[in-house]
């Protein structure tokens, strides 16, 4: 996994995957405006099963590389208001490194949302993109838990 990072919406520099280094990590990175939508939808599933875990982290990165600089920080300010403040730490706009990023999700749809699992040890151990539809849910959530238990 390429590195990765920014500011948080918290104020506190994040560098992944070191951030993460000690708990099973989920990132889910929106490429566009409009996979607001399903990457909330992951978000929410996944923090309403896992989020009170210690073992566990979530990380919302909406890449904003392609976002013309001058309106860029309206852009961010518009996201940031929208993003419950216990949430604020966790919540990364990445602001380069988006061709090595889309590379690295195999990007292939603008709106999906993309998901990363990483081991404690930052391995990536499951690449996932699309929609939080029940069977695609079950599925991530099934692989989380077997990761979580064999830790």
């Amino acid at each position: 996994m390429p590195k990765t990072g920014g500011e948080s919406f918290a104020g506190r520099k994040v560098l992944l995957p070191d951030d993460a280094a000690g708990k099973v990590a989920v990132l889910i990175f929106g490429f566009s405006k409009a996979s607001k939508v399903p990457t909330g939808a992951w978000s929410s599933k996944l923090l309403a099963d896992f989020g009170t875990r210690p073992d566990f982290e979530l990380y919302q990165l909406p890449v904003l590389e392609d976002v013309p600089r001058f309106v860029r920080g309206m852009v961010i300010a518009g996201i940031r208001k929208g993003v419950p403040e216990n949430r604020r730490a966790h919540f990364v706009p990445i602001l380069q490194g988006e061709p090595e990023l889309k590379k690295f999700v195999h990007y292939s749809e603008p709106d999906d949302a993309y998901l990363a699992v990483l081991s404690p040890a930052g391995r990536v151990l499951e690449l996932s993109y699309g929609t939080a539809s029940d069977a695609n849910y079950a599925r991530m959530r099934e692989k989380i838990e077997s990761i979580l238990t064999q830790k």
